[in-house]
């Protein structure tokens, strides 16, 4: 009768043992990756339908709207006076633009009037970098706006 493991039989099973913890460490590995690349994605997806939101609540809600083409032909600036205010005014200005210095999308808020370039003090929120192109098309009241900054973004 045999009472314990042969010297042999406890190689084979240390080798199969290192083989499944070799094996799964490369699929927590490869886990770790994907986790890594949806977030990335959700996180662009959220980013989008941020800009999407205040973008389209803001011209919802506009009371006065003007489109100003930029030195820039790929980009505009919207200037518009609208009732939705990230910041809690009654009635806020706010002004669309890209920055000449690195091609963000930026919103500028104040409850004074913005003008461009201004040195005054006013609420700035960057919602997207390296923009390619945002523009805004007006036909019969409808506005149709384009935003590229890697994917690009209409409604």
């Amino acid at each position: 009768m045999k009472k314990a493991f042969t010297l042999i039989e406890l190689l084979i099973s240390i080798a199969i043992f290192s083989i499944m913890i070799y094996a799964l460490s490369e699929m927590i590995k490869n886990l770790n990756i994907t986790k890594d690349i949806l977030q990335n994605k959700i996180k662009n997806e959220l980013n989008e339908q941020k800009i999407l939101k205040v973008l389209y609540y803001d011209i919802l809600n506009a009371v006065s709207l003007n489109i100003e083409k930029s030195p820039n032909p790929d980009f505009i600036r919207l200037y518009l006076q609208t009732t939705n205010s990230l910041y809690g005014y009654c009635k806020s200005y706010v002004v669309w633009y890209v920055s000449k210095k690195d091609n963000s999308l930026i919103r500028a808020e104040n409850r004074d009037v913005i003008t461009l370039p201004d040195n005054n003090l006013y609420y700035l929120d960057k919602f997207a970098q390296n923009v390619k192109i945002f523009k805004i098309y007006k036909n019969n009241g409808k506005y149709f706006i384009y935003l590229e900054a890697g994917k690009p973004i209409y409604f």
